[in-house]
């Protein structure tokens, strides 16, 4: 069992952590490609040499999208937003968000799957991880949709699981992936593709409940997932939540209990990837910290 300790903010290499014991690597940009795995019951997929880490949530607002995005920088990953709305998108492309959400012709997802190919990520600047983004089109892929492939109509959620995998390794990089709320087609293939599921959840008397309902729905589905408490506040009613959440037996296999994540406004307001530009401030180093330490569990479990 874990033991939850309010707030930690970050812990040196090698050393002992309130969520575990954290691996080399560093800060965001030098972390290990591949870490010997210290947590949780499940293997990622062995012969893989690039991991599939996937974003999941079964409500909006309790910063999904954000992590995804920062994570995505921490480890030099293409970020694929399988969010119809486009949250990473729109923070990806800034004022050309609607544009390129909006581009003609097919969405980058369904032009892959259909033709067999490999989607191209763009590039971003100052230091923006690489992105296959949304698209309008995506609003129309609901419960039960079929979609063309190069090997005939698949089900939406198997022909997302099958290309994730193929994707990383053709890019040579790993791959993060942020998916709609709530349950569907784009968040179950990308599930059942991933090395590693994270769950990011606030701490509060809706979430918790919900959190092991969701767990339950997907325990069968998930190879190893990471529960993040996430905008974990310095105040007394989060300190009693996050003690739950701790508690023996509450987080199931193959789901453990994951690095937390402070809020912070850096990370809700930041325009780029919070490692570019000077020398950090304090509070950008704060969260640089605990991006990476989340970066590095990911990786961890993924070996």
């Amino acid at each position: 069992m874990y033991t939850m300790y309010f707030l930690p903010t970050a812990c040196a290499v090698g050393s002992r952590c309130p969520m575990g014991t954290v691996g080399s690597g560093g800060r965001a940009g030098t972390l290990p490609s591949r870490c010997m795995m210290q947590g949780g019951n499940r293997q990622g997929t062995a012969n893989r040499a690039h991991m599939v880490c996937t974003l999941v949530q079964w409500k909006g607002g309790v910063g999904k999208s954000t992590l995804a995005i920062h994570m995505a920088a921490a480890l030099d990953a293409v970020l694929v937003d399988l969010e119809p709305w486009g949250g990473a998108t729109a923070w990806w492309a800034g004022p050309r968000a609607a544009a390129l959400w909006q581009a003609p012709g097919r969405a980058p997802l369904l032009r892959a799957l259909s033709d067999g190919t490999v989607p191209r990520p763009r590039r971003g600047s100052a230091g923006r991880p690489r992105l296959v983004p949304s698209h309008e089109q995506l609003l129309g892929l609901g419960e039960g949709a079929v979609v063309a492939t190069a090997e005939g109509p698949l089900p939406l959620a198997e022909a997302i699981r099958r290309a994730l995998p193929r994707w990383a390794e053709a890019w040579g990089c790993h791959v993060v992936v942020d998916t709609p709320a709530g349950f569907g087609p784009l968040a179950d293939g990308a599930v059942a593709a991933a090395d590693v599921v994270v769950l990011p959840v606030t701490l509060d008397q809706w979430a918790v409940p919900a959190l092991r309902k969701f767990m339950a729905s997907y325990a069968g589905r998930v190879r190893c997932g990471l529960v993040v408490p996430n905008r974990v506040r310095r105040r007394l009613e989060d300190r009693r939540w996050a003690e739950l959440v701790a508690a023996d037996g509450l987080i199931p296999a193959p789901f453990v209990l994951g690095p937390p994540v402070a809020e912070s406004e850096v990370l809700h307001v930041a325009r780029r990837p919070l490692a570019a530009g000077p020398a950090p401030s304090p509070a950008r180093g704060a969260a640089i910290e605990e991006i990476d330490a989340l970066a590095r569990r990911t990786l961890e479990l993924a070996a």
